[in-house]
């Protein structure tokens, strides 16, 4: 039995959003994460929201390496 690829790489957009995060002030998204995320970018689920939150949480902690 095979076992399914996994992409462990984020995608661009996930890079994007994850960008727009931590160059966003929090003063200008007051609402929740999830919330901004997806009124700013429409086609993005909640779980691809909680992906790219998850990825700028990741970048802060663990500076420009931690999308590898």
């Amino acid at each position: 039995m095979t076992m399914p690829q996994v992409d462990l790489e984020p995608n661009f957009q996930t890079q994007m959003i994850a960008r727009w995060l931590i160059e966003t002030p929090k003063s200008e998204r007051p609402r929740a994460a999830v919330v901004e995320i997806r009124e700013r970018f429409p086609d993005v689920g909640p779980q691809g929201a909680c992906e790219a939150i998850a990825l700028a949480n990741k970048i802060r902690a663990g500076g420009a390496d931690a999308t590898s």
